[in-house]
């Protein structure tokens, strides 16, 4: 594929030096509303970091509406994006590669494809690994054939894996329900040679969901309320605030602690609100806020 010829043009005063990147975000795109890059890349940017944005998708909206518009991309688009990621050196100047909503087999192999490639010429890359698969009260909400892509050949050149309760047991091939079941499976997954692995909405009984972040050395659980509602994009918002914060140089655990905090306020400023998409504008804010602490982490035993 390349670009029609009229297009091409040159800037003869344009400088020569190259801008700077933080971090390549791979995933959906919509018009309205947020998800994939539509919500991560707004509370990356509000952290300070620069964003290149490769889309999977371009709908109008999520698929939550009566309609959608739009498709997901064809896979050799995906893989000429990346393709001008490697003609531009992004990877080279990038710090974390973070990878969302692929759809479909034939994108996620694309995207192993460019991985195989990179990330051995560019160590300093670290890969941030959002599965995005599908939650406990749809399914899956991919193509079945990505499963075994992901699974195969995107986790092991993850640094960071950031998942739901239904993407862990899909990955393990069995039931993660209770917080003990969630701790074995990540730790299965850890020991694969993911160095963090941090999974959500585990259900703690009650009005209470719980979160652990297991790592080679220890691991770690907060808890926040349950709230009522159920808006898109929370899972992109969290793992982008998580990247982002680790790019800034936080710990883990306080990463963890301040992307939960952004979520959950943005997520009661939409209950409040009563609006159909999350103000996602307010996450990074909450997130960064240095007053007391909303959510605070504790070692797991």
């Amino acid at each position: 594929m390349s670009v029609d010829g009229k297009l091409v043009h040159s800037r003869g005063a344009r400088p020569a030096g190259v801008a700077l990147i933080d971090v390549i975000s791979v995933q959906s795109q919509v018009v309205y509303g947020h998800a994939g890059n539509s919500a991560a890349a707004e509370p990356l940017r509000q952290l300070g970091l620069r964003v290149a944005e490769v889309p999977t998708t371009l709908l109008s909206n999520a698929p939550v509406y009566p309609t959608t518009r739009g498709r997901v991309l064809p896979a050799d688009w995906v893989a000429d994006l990346l393709h001008g990621v490697d003609e531009r050196g992004l990877a080279a100047r990038a710090r974390m590669l973070l990878s969302g909503y692929l759809g479909t087999a034939a994108i996620g192999t694309a995207m192993a494809d460019w991985i195989d490639q990179v990330l051995p010429w560019h160590p300093q890359l670290r890969y941030c690994l959002d599965p995005v698969l599908g939650d406990l009260h749809i399914g899956l909400y991919v193509e079945a054939g990505l499963l075994d892509v992901v699974r195969e050949r995107l986790l092991p050149h993850a640094w960071l894996l950031t998942l739901n309760v239904f993407e862990l047991g899909q990955l393990c091939g069995r039931d993660c329900a209770t917080e003990a079941e969630c701790l074995e499976a990540a730790r299965e997954l850890q020991r694969g040679g993911v160095v963090w692995v941090v999974v959500h909405g585990i259900e703690l009984g009650g009005d209470s969901l719980g979160a652990l972040a297991v790592g080679t050395d220890a691991a770690y659980r907060l808890g926040t309320p349950k709230l009522p509602i159920d808006v898109t994009g929370t899972g992109d918002v969290f793992a982008a605030l998580l990247a982002g914060f680790l790019v800034r140089g936080e710990a883990l655990p306080r990463a963890f602690e301040r992307a939960t905090a952004g979520v959950h306020v943005a997520l009661e400023q939409t209950l409040r609100a009563q609006v159909e998409e999350l103000e996602v504008r307010l996450a990074a804010p909450a997130a960064e806020d240095d007053g007391p602490r909303r959510f605070i982490v504790t070692p797991v035993g």
